[in-house]
């Protein structure tokens, strides 16, 4: 599986590793001159080497577009199994966003360049955010019970976006296109951040910095949790921060399902002391029959699904085009990420 065209030296050819279906959509896009050419080392679904040169394949992209439009996800175990098998390894990209599925420690001792999927996901998501908010405020959930029920609900509460707080947790992609999205609607969105940026990068929204995000929480509206999952940010959604919020704010987590004390949200939920949860990630997935997250009135449980759109395999594969002409190139990659942080 090789095409003809630009390599990476006139001695050495480019070697990528990758899974056989994406690699065959890739061969695809050589032999239209939009990707560089390169000797393919072919990856069976538990990664294992099924042809070509492990030994010299230099990069390994995981990831690739379903026949659906979207992203076929890679076992854990398959990706690491894949790294242990090329030594001469040198870069991964990853169509995710989140990077805490690779064996970091690994590839940090090995000296290797790892680069995500950056903005891939952002516009569906983002749209979920907004799709959430309007959701809780309109009291959707209730009606569409109602609905199902063929019961004329009359009465019930709603609200509008207009004046509510929003925080985030992370301005990663999905946070900046949904603030983009949100202002619109008259919403006020607060973000916390690792740095300090200067001011106005993200145009209308509020940053803020270390532990003063806590300071927010009793005037928030939607809790918005956005961060990587790394040792420091594991449960960060706890008691504490549940009971800073008033009793109307809602919850978003399209994130990870660690960021959220899972035992605490219920007990919270129990008490009525949240107005409520719109949840895309969960610690253990899918979400067991029979868990109390299921079948509450205010609670909208969604199956890890707010990052598909028929757009995101297409918009994946030419991401990691790109990065492939700047390594091919020696042009600095865009976006690697840092594995002693984890993000």
């Amino acid at each position: 599986m090789s095409g003809q065209g630009i390599t990476q030296s006139d001695t050495s050819p480019l070697v990528v590793a990758g899974f056989e279906d994406a690699l065959k959509r890739l061969v695809q896009r050589v032999q239209t001159q939009e990707c560089p050419s390169f000797d393919a080392v072919p990856l069976d679904h538990e990664g294992r080497p099924n042809g070509g040169s492990p030994h010299l394949a230099e990069v390994l992209w995981v990831g690739g577009g379903s026949p659906s439009g979207g992203i076929r996800w890679r076992p854990a175990e398959s990706v690491k199994r894949a790294i242990e098998a090329l030594p001469s390894l040198r870069w991964v990209h990853t169509d995710s966003v989140g990077i805490d599925h690779l064996p970091l420690v690994e590839l940090r001792q090995r000296g290797i360049v790892v680069t995500n999927g950056g903005d891939n996901f952002a516009r569906p998501m983002a749209e979920w955010v907004v799709l959430a908010m309007l959701a809780a405020v309109k009291n959707l959930p209730a009606f569409v019970r109602h609905s199902d029920d063929g019961y004329w609900a009359r009465g019930l509460f709603q609200d509008e976006l207009q004046g509510k707080v929003a925080l985030m947790l992370g301005l990663g992609s999905f946070a900046q296109v949904a603030a983009k999205l949100l202002e619109p609607f008259g919403v006020e969105v607060v973000a916390l951040v690792r740095n300090p940026r200067s001011p106005g990068a993200v145009h209308g929204v509020r940053l803020v910095y270390g532990d003063r995000w806590r300071d927010e929480l009793p005037r928030t509206d939607f809790l918005v949790a956005g961060l990587p999952l790394t040792p420091s940010t594991e449960g960060i959604v706890d008691t504490e921060v549940l009971g800073a919020l008033h009793p109307a704010a809602w919850l978003i987590n399209f994130a990870r399902g660690k960021l959220v004390g899972q035992a605490e949200l219920i007990t919270a939920l129990d008490a009525g002391t949240i107005g409520g949860a719109v949840l895309d990630a969960f610690p253990e997935e899918p979400l067991p029959s029979g868990h109390s997250l299921w079948g509450r009135p205010n609670v909208l449980v969604l199956p890890h699904s707010t990052w598909f759109s028929p757009h995101v395999g297409e918009r994946a594969e030419r991401r990691f085009v790109a990065q492939l002409w700047r390594w091919v190139e020696k042009e600095p990659l865009v976006g690697s990420r840092d594995l002693e942080a984890g993000y």
